[in-house]
């Protein structure tokens, strides 16, 4: 680093930013189905595609509208091959939206805290 200072071992520097998560990320794109009640209180089913996902928490994108706090649920298909004995992989995951970010195209970024999960 240019000025001396040096970066504690717990933070990853990538590309001259420092990642201040706690937990790893995978940045592979998953497809997923969320329920939830959108801002106007209208509930919602829809398929999207999961942007990155840890143990903690997630990031999507979806076309409603929704507030920090709006709980979701999110089915997650984990593989794109069918296991023996059960056609996907899924993950089943609960969660609270943290921020809800306006995108281009009426589309609204979430990060998602996950609450509870389970494998099916």
């Amino acid at each position: 680093m240019k000025n001396n200072q040096e970066v504690p071992d717990h933070l990853l520097v990538i590309e001259n930013t420092v990642e201040r998560r706690g937990k790893p990320r995978i940045y592979d794109p998953f497809p997923a189905t969320v329920h939830g009640v959108d801002a106007s209180g209208a509930a919602f089913r829809s398929r999207t595609i999961i942007d990155n996902i840890s143990t903690g928490g997630l990031y999507l994108r979806l076309m409603q509208r929704l507030e920090p706090s709006a709980k979701l649920y999110v089915v997650i298909q984990l593989s794109n091959v069918p296991a023996e004995g059960d056609p996907w992989m899924r993950l089943h995951v609960s969660g609270e939206v943290l921020r809800a970010e306006p995108m281009l195209g009426g589309a609204c970024g979430l990060a998602v805290s996950i609450r509870h999960n389970r494998f099916t």
